[in-house]
């Protein structure tokens, strides 16, 4: 794990030196998918990090809502009917689980700080209320996982871009070209994918 983070802060580096502290994994950031990742459940996905460390890394994609109202889901949350937006398909695991984010700066109890007035909330009868919509609350079925060093060799084969969180960004009014906003231009992947094929080569 140590080895694979040291070898991708060397590539960060490379490619933009000022930019290589932002340009590594961590909660809160955005993981977003480059275009060497394809016919997967993460092609042209853009996550956010809500956990990284030695012990592996989780996260939401942000940016595929669903057909699906939430109360699909969750029918014994009657206070969900007065819920105006869809759930969001949030990554391949743990699909019987539902993840809510929460825009505020009014945060409920024993919710987890993520970034700026971004939290995750638990789903009770406390989190609707008449002013609720997708605009301050999104719901998630699964999340996208990755075992110990998973992530990391994933960006060593240049499968992601780091870029830093917003509120905007994660509660996107149009989700479904957020991606098409954050994709690394052609040069970026460029040296993303050098770097990598350096790497294998040694």
């Amino acid at each position: 794990m140590k080895t694979l983070s040291a070898l991708l802060l060397l590539i960060c580096c490379a490619i933009s030196p000022g930019l290589a502290a932002d340009s590594m994994p961590g909660k809160g950031k955005l993981l977003v998918a480059t275009e060497l990742v394809r016919g997967s459940d993460f092609e042209e996905s853009v996550i956010l990090l809500l956990h990284y460390d030695e012990n592996g890394a989780t996260g939401l994609i942000v940016n595929r809502p669903t057909l699906a109202p939430p109360t699909r889901a969750l029918p014994e949350f009657e206070e969900l009917e007065r819920y105006v937006g869809n759930l969001y398909y949030g990554g391949p695991v743990g699909l019987n689980t539902i993840q809510a984010l929460l825009r505020s700066s009014s945060p409920l109890d024993r919710s987890i700080h993520i970034i700026d007035d971004i939290h995750i909330v638990p789903i009770n009868e406390d989190l609707i209320d008449d002013s609720t919509d997708s605009s301050t609350l999104r719901l998630y079925i699964g999340f996208a996982g990755w075992a110990p060093g998973q992530l990391d060799a994933e960006m060593l084969r240049g499968s992601w871009h780091i870029a830093p969180a917003s509120g905007e960004f994660i509660f996107e009014a149009d989700p479904e070209n957020l991606w098409h906003r954050l994709v690394p231009p052609v040069t970026m992947r460029a040296a993303i994918e050098k770097g990598s094929n350096r790497i294998r080569n040694r």
